[in-house]
C-alpha cells in the first residue's frame, strides 16, 4: 500500500467495507445513475462529529461474503415456497377445473421462476444488496423504493400473521387442552429465540418443514391408495369437474391462492446474500423449484381426486375426517401442518428485521481510523552499517486493520454500535410481539389468502421484478405484456377474495 493512498471518499459519507478486499478498496456500484448514495447511509447528525471524523478516519458498513452452502439455502428456499400454500392446492385445481387449473399451475411456476431470475440478474450488479427493498432501489429508484418498502413491510406482516393463526388454530385442534389464543403466546416464546439464530442454521428447522410437507403428501397418497370408497380413495375418485362450475369469483380466488405458494421474492435476496457462493443462486432456485412444481402437482391431483368439489381450504382436514383414515396417521398429518408455520416464521421474520434495522440506521459498521505514519528512506552511511530508521515524512494513510479506540470518533463509534447491538434483538422481539397481537384481532386465515395471492403477492412476485429489470436493462414486448395482464388480474384477484366474504371453501 502505498503511503501517499487517501480516503475515496470523504469521510463523513458511508462507505461499504468488503472484508474479502484491501480496506483501500470497496465494492464498486455497477450500473450508472441506479445509486446516487450508499445502500444502508447511516445519518450523522453533530457537524461536530463529521468535521472530527474527516479528520481521523471513515464509518462504514461491513460487507461479510455469506457461509450458507448450496444445500443449506436449497432447504431455505424449499422451506420458504412450500407451505401453507400447498394444502390450498386441491381446492384451487376444484374452482378452475382440470383444464385450468393445471395451466394456472405452470404458469405461475415458470413465471415467479422468470421473475425471481430477474432479480438474481439484479444482485449480480451489486452484491452489496441486502434484501428485496435494496433490489428494487437499485432498478426503480429512491422514490419508489419508499412505496415497495411499504408494500413489503405490509405482505410480509400478512404473511406472518396467517401463519401464527394457522399454528394456533392447527394445534389447537390436535391438542385442544389449550385455547386457540393460548396457542399463540406458547408459539411467541417459540419464535423468539429462533429469530436470533443465523440463516444457515435455520435450514435445519426448513429441514423439518420439508421433512413435514413430504410427511403430508406421503400420508396423502397413502391414504387415497388405501381408501377402498369415496371420499379419500383414488381407486373410486370424488365427482370433479373439467371446467370451471363454481362461479367467476371462485375462478378469481383460484389463481391467487396457487401464487401464494410461489410468493418468496422477499426473502431469496437474503439468502443470496448469505450464500459462501452466490454464483450458485441461479442452480439453487431451478432445484427449488424443479421440486416445488412436483410437490406442488402431487397434492393438488391426489386431493382434488380424493375429495373432488367438496375438498376444503385445508386438504388436511379432509384427511382427518376420512373413515378409512388411520386415527394416528390423522394425527400426524396435523401436527405436520403445525410444525410447517413454525419452521417458517423465523425465516419470515428475517428480511423484515433486516428492513428496520436499516430504516433506523441499526446494521453494524466498523471504523477504519487514518493514522500519520512514518515513511522510510533509505540512508545508507556505508555498505556495512544498517539503514537509519529516519521518518523523512509523513502521509495520510488508511490503515490495514481498525486499530483500538484512541480517538473521539473511535470511541463513539463504538458507543453507537453497543447501542445498536441492544437495539437490534429487542426490535425482534417487539417485532414477534406485534404479530401475535396481530393473529389476536386477524379475521379468517382464508381472506388472508386470497388477498396474499390476489393482490399482493401478483405485485411482489411479478410485477415489482418486471419493473426493477425494465429500469436496468429497458422494457421488451414480452415483459409489458405480461406486466398488463399481471396488472389487471392483481385488481381483478383482490376483489374477488374480498367479494368471497372470507369463505373460499366449495
Amino acid at each position: 500500500m502505498s503511503g501517499s493512498t487517501t480516503p475515496s471518499m470523504s469521510a463523513s459519507t458511508p462507505t461499504l467495507y468488503d472484508s474479502s478486499t484491501p480496506p483501500t478498496e470497496r465494492t464498486q456500484l455497477l450500473g450508472k445513475n441506479k445509486l446516487v448514495e450508499p445502500l444502508s447511509p447511516i445519518q450523522i447528525q453533530s457537524n461536530e462529529n463529521v468535521e472530527c471524523q474527516e479528520q481521523e478516519g471513515e464509518e462504514v458498513e461491513v460487507y461479510e461474503p455469506g457461509k450458507a452452502t448450496f444445500s443449506q439455502t436449497l432447504l431455505n428456499v424449499l422451506g420458504d415456497l412450500i407451505g401453507t400454500g400447498l394444502l390450498a392446492a386441491p381446492i384451487a385445481i376444484a374452482h378452475a377445473g382440470w383444464v385450468l387449473g393445471p395451466i394456472f399451475l405452470c404458469l405461475i411456476c415458470v413465471l415467479t421462476l422468470w421473475t425471481l431470475k430477474i432479480f438474481i440478474r439484479i444482485i449480480e450488479r451489486d452484491r452489496r444488496m441486502r434484501n428485496f427493498a435494496d433490489v428494487a432501489r437499485y432498478g426503480l429508484g429512491a422514490t419508489a423504493e419508499k412505496w415497495i418498502t411499504g408494500l413489503f413491510v405490509g405482505d410480509c406482516c400478512i404473511w406472518l400473521i396467517a401463519l401464527i393463526v394457522l399454528f394456533s388454530d392447527t394445534m389447537e385442534a390436535v391438542w385442544p387442552m389449550f385455547s386457540s389464543n393460548q396457542w399463540k403466546l406458547i408459539g411467541l416464546a417459540v419464535i423468539i429465540p429462533l429469530n436470533f439464530v443465523p440463516l444457515r442454521y435455520l435450514s435445519y428447522t426448513s429441514f423439518l418443514g420439508v421433512l413435514s410437507t413430504w410427511t403430508l403428501v406421503s400420508i396423502l397418497i397413502f391414504t387415497g391408495l388405501a381408501t377402498p370408497e369415496s371420499p379419500g380413495s383414488i381407486r373410486d375418485p370424488a365427482p370433479t369437474d373439467l371446467w370451471p362450475t363454481h362461479g367467476w369469483i371462485k375462478l378469481g380466488i383460484s389463481f391467487g391462492l396457487l401464487i401464494s405458494g410461489f410468493g418468496g421474492h422477499f426473502l431469496v435476496p437474503n439468502l443470496i446474500r448469505d450464500m459462501k457462493h452466490p454464483e450458485q443462486a441461479d442452480r439453487v432456485v431451478e432445484v427449488a423449484y424443479g421440486i416445488c412444481i412436483f410437490v406442488y402437482a402431487i397434492v393438488a391431483v391426489f386431493g382434488y381426486l380424493m375429495f373432488g368439489r367438496d375438498v376444503s381450504d385445508e386438504v388436511s382436514r379432509d384427511l382427518a375426517k376420512t373413515a378409512a383414515f388411520s386415527p394416528t396417521l390423522a394425527k400426524i398429518a396435523v401436527w405436520m401442518v403445525a410444525l410447517n408455520p413454525l419452521t417458517k416464521l423465523p425465516l419470515g421474520l428475517r428480511p423484515l428485521s433486516d428492513i428496520i434495522y436499516t430504516w433506523f440506521h441499526l446494521q453494524p459498521t466498523v471504523f477504519l481510523p487514518t493514522r500519520h505514519t512514518p515513511t522510510i528512506t533509505p540512508s545508507y552511511t556505508s555498505p556495512n552499517s544498517p539503514p537509519p530508521l529516519t521518518p523523512a515524512s509523513t502521509t495520510s494513510t488508511l490503515t490495514m486493520f481498525p486499530l483500538p479506540p484512541t480517538t473521539s470518533a473511535e470511541s463513539a463509534h463504538d458507543r453507537r454500535e453497543t447501542i445498536k447491538s441492544i437495539l437490534r434483538p429487542l426490535i425482534s422481539i417487539i417485532l414477534v410481539g406485534f404479530f401475535v397481537i396481530g393473529a389476536f384481532v386477524l379475521p379468517s386465515f382464508e381472506t388472508v389468502m386470497g388477498i396474499m395471492g390476489g393482490g399482493l403477492a401478483v405485485i411482489s412476485c411479478i410485477l415489482i421484478p418486471i419493473a426493477a429489470g425494465a429500469g436496468v436493462w429497458g422494457w421488451t414486448t414480452f415483459s409489458k405484456i405480461v406486466f398488463g395482464i399481471a396488472s389487471v388480474y392483481a385488481v381483478i384477484g383482490t376483489a374477488c377474495a374480498l367479494l368471497n366474504d372470507g369463505k373460499v371453501t366449495v
